[in-house]
């Protein structure tokens, strides 16, 4: 009797628009990159399944109205489908729930930890710019005095994304901003890296690292446009890769010292690391647990999409 196959879930929270028999069909230059996952974990034996939107999910490991993928398009399935494994694309942290954590690629617990910059500090303080936990107008002022008052100074939402609400100005402009209430902040010591990094760029630069399944997968470069300090693609930043072996060797040790308190605890999440170099030391600025898409032309990008799959394959069996 053959042995029934491994149903594979990739959900979305937010319902994706594209053309009849292609969700991805407006996803530009990751298109293609989104089609061969699907393509892969098929040869791979999978059933493949897009949850388009959280009207999907039922709850548990159960959804229905799912696309099939079936032979390069895709196909709708009104029946009820229990899922092997999900790769979580949903943002957000209303899922996965405890229950199904070991199913679900990331689990919660590590969706959490990277999405506030606060707790993400006090795990990895030790190769970060020194940061301070704001909750209030009071204890921003009185955190601003541990600040020169030439240094620039970084502040951020602990929970924002993509660069937004971060504003970087010495400490007579930054002391005058109003605060959200109810808002938690980061006030962090600004990390110049004008210098570049040696071989890789000679710009401000952003060096971003992803791990998955316990290994570096791949790396980019991001720099910011013109005038501007933030190095974020959605702020107008430019992005290229960068070979692994181009990754500076001081990068590379702590990057392998974070995934000793990550990948183990947080059963061997995706996610990415991001660097700065100042005068030859890396600082982490952050780590990332979602993680987009490369572009088709990205050297890497079938090798990052082979890992998310035997991470998968991995949850699939517990």
């Amino acid at each position: 009797m053959p042995q029934e196959k491994k149903k594979i879930v990739m959900y979305f929270k937010r319902k994706r628009t594209g053309e009849l028999g292609d969700p991805f069909a407006k996803f530009g230059v990751k298109r293609k990159v989104y089609h061969y996952f699907f393509q892969k974990g098929q040869k791979l034996g999978f059933e493949m399944f897009l949850a388009n939107g959280e009207q999907t999910y039922l709850g548990e490991l159960d959804f229905e109205n799912l696309s099939y993928f079936d032979k390069n398009k895709f196909i709708i399935k009104k029946e009820n489908i229990t899922a092997d494994a999900v790769y979580d694309r949903s943002g957000g942290l209303s899922f996965p729930t405890n229950n199904i954590n070991k199913k679900v690629l990331n689990c919660i617990a590590f969706k959490t930890l990277c999405n506030d910059k606060n707790s993400m500090y006090g795990l990895l303080k030790k190769y970060m710019p020194k940061s301070f936990e704001i909750t209030s107008q009071k204890s921003f002022i009185k955190m601003l005095e541990k600040f020169d008052n030439s240094s620039l100074i970084v502040l951020k939402p602990a929970k924002g994304l993509g660069g937004k609400g971060i504003i970087i100005a010495n400490k007579d402009t930054i002391k005058n901003t109003k605060l959200e209430k109810k808002e938690s902040y980061v006030l962090q010591e600004f990390v110049d890296t004008s210098n570049g990094i040696k071989g890789i760029t000679n710009k401000k630069h952003d060096l971003r690292v992803i791990v998955i399944g316990g290994k570096i997968i791949y790396a980019n470069l991001r720099t910011p446009k013109k005038g501007s300090l933030l190095a974020n693609v959605s702020q107008g930043g430019k992005i290229k890769e960068i070979p692994i072996e181009k990754i500076p060797k001081k990068v590379k040790l702590i990057v392998k010292k974070i995934q000793n308190k990550i990948d183990k605890k947080y059963n061997y999440p995706i996610y990415s690391i991001d660097f700065g170099i100042s005068n030859s030391k890396p600082y982490v600025f952050e780590i990332n647990d979602q993680i987009g898409f490369p572009r088709d032309s990205t050297k890497n990008y079938k090798k990052f999409i082979d890992s998310i799959l035997r991470s998968i394959e991995r949850l699939s069996k517990k």
